[in-house]
């Protein structure tokens, strides 16, 4: 059974690469139908996704962050039957705990659609050891580099994606 670790481990082919905007996305950009009758809110935050195929899953990566919230969160996610499993969330937040991993341990077959927590996340504590070392500026590069390291995006992108 395919598990988050099995696709961050495996070689990905990137489909598309998002421009930044800011503010609300289409439901249909990184849907989650449990969000409730509207699109996943990010206020005035900067957001991304880019999409690519690891193991014959398609998947989603959105990338989020605020400067002046001094918050970064970058979620991996399955497409399911056009909703959206979510399987990993790297964040940042200054005021508690700064850099954290959300994740899905079990298999992503049993990991349900259009739900971000639930009792199939934990809480990682050394899932982002290696980040917290690093200087991080709330830049769009910043922020989608440390995605890809995180993913291991990294090992399989070429070219300047940013």
């Amino acid at each position: 059974m395919t598990t988050l670790k099995d696709i961050v481990r495996a070689e990905k082919e990137i489909i598309s690469v998002g421009d930044w905007a800011i503010g609300k996305m289409a439901r249909t950009t990184f849907p989650m139908s449990k969000s409730g009758e509207k699109a996943y809110r990010l206020g005035n935050r900067e957001w991304r996704v880019i999409v690519f195929r690891a193991l014959s899953l398609d998947c989603r990566l959105l990338i989020n962050f605020s400067a002046r919230l001094g918050q970064y969160q970058a979620w991996l996610g399955v497409v399911s039957s056009g909703d959206t499993k979510i399987l990993a969330q790297l964040e940042y937040h200054p005021t508690h705990c700064g850099w954290h991993v959300h994740a899905a341990c079990d298999p992503i077959a049993s990991v349900p659609a259009g739900i971000r927590r639930g009792p199939w996340i934990r809480r990682l504590k050394r899932g982002s050891a290696y980040l917290a070392k690093r200087p991080f500026d709330f830049s769009r590069s910043d922020a989608l580099a440390a995605a890809y390291r995180f993913y291991r995006m990294d090992k399989t992108v070429s070219g300047d994606l940013l």
